[in-house]
């Protein structure tokens, strides 16, 4: 089962990784939803120590997606 947490998680962390890519908020959204889920996936696996050494780097992440999200859009001229 630890298996096929672990794996679960590395394809999800990718897959957040690919939805970042592409620059609609849609995608951004969806890519903030399979992190959490990833990251659901990791303290599974290890428990609640790993668990803080995963909230510091989500709760940052997840900062980065909110500037993404909620920034203003510059216009180029």
């Amino acid at each position: 089962m630890t298996f096929i947490y672990l794996t679960l998680g590395c394809l999800l962390l990718v897959a957040s990784s690919l939805l970042l890519r592409t620059a609609n908020s849609a995608s951004r959204w969806l890519s903030l939803v399979v992190f959490c889920i990833a990251t659901a996936c990791f303290i599974a696996v290890y428990g609640n120590i790993a668990g803080v050494f995963i909230a510091v780097p989500t709760a940052l992440l997840i900062g980065l997606l909110t500037a993404f999200l909620l920034g203003k859009k510059t216009s180029k001229q």
